[in-house]
């Protein structure tokens, strides 16, 4: 009798061990479906989004110049953006461009000394402007290859006294505003500020920057505040960091 609870002991143990290996190769194998499920269908069936092909390169663009913000720098890793972030909200502009940049320890030129360094000397906030090939994928992130090339590097927080003197009026750099998305409805617009620098170089730059500007409501609103329309703006006060600045005014002019 012993013998024989034994065995059974045994041939129970067995099959719950075939049970869970089944049971697992059964989850894995559905896990994989759904990682492996990359298209996005419409209603018709037809493929909208094929992440498939997320990080195939369908497009190069030979020796161009690029530029853009850096949001990261780690791991052999340069990343720019095409634009600047609100929080968790971002505002993309046509100027700039996002890439992943390979950090070879490239030489590095400062835009406003000419001083030269190596990759070290790139941090999060600063302007990168980088020639070299683009290669544009799918759905993934882009690469760019900047050869031999030297990266420029406008520091942020030169970039921010020059944003300084844009909003003080200054007549150094020209610029002119523009409304880059409207959240009237929420209390706020984003102004977009192009910044044309000739000064510091025999290249004319743009180095175009977004405010995040509140309505109030003592703000004095004149036109009808729609994307694209150029305005004249006053704050109540121009104070740091650029992203609190109240709007004591904002004009749109009509063309």
């Amino acid at each position: 009798m012993k013998k024989r609870t034994i065995i059974i002991i045994i041939i129970a143990i067995i099959l719950i061990f075939i049970a869970s290996v089944i049971l697992f190769l059964h989850k894995n194998n559905k896990s994989n479906t759904q990682v492996n499920t990359t298209r996005i269908y419409d209603e018709n069936g037809q493929v909208v989004a094929d992440f498939s092909k997320a990080n195939e390169v369908t497009e190069t663009k030979e020796n161009i110049s690029i530029q853009g913000i850096v949001e990261l720098h780690h791991n052999g890793y340069i990343y720019i953006f095409n634009g600047q972030h609100f929080g968790e909200f971002g505002f993309e502009m046509d100027e700039y461009t996002s890439a992943n940049i390979l950090d070879k320890n490239q030489k590095c030129i400062d835009y406003i000394t000419l001083n030269e360094y190596d990759t070290s000397y790139i941090e999060e906030g600063d302007l990168l402007i980088c020639s070299g090939d683009l290669y544009i994928k799918g759905y993934g992130e882009n690469d760019f290859d900047t050869k031999d090339n030297s990266i420029i590097v406008l520091k942020s927080k030169d970039y921010a006294e020059m944003k300084k003197e844009v909003l003080n009026g200054n007549s150094k750099y020209s610029s002119l505003v523009t409304i880059g998305e409207s959240y009237a409805d929420l209390g706020y617009v984003y102004l977009k500020y192009t910044l044309e620098d000739d000064i510091h170089s025999d290249t004319g730059y743009n180095f175009p920057f977004g405010i995040k500007a509140h309505i109030t409501e003592n703000t004095d609103i004149s036109g009808s505040l729609q994307k694209g329309k150029s305005v004249e703006v006053q704050y109540e006060d121009l104070i740091e960091p650029f992203n609190e600045l109240n709007l004591k005014s904002i004009k749109v002019i009509e063309k």
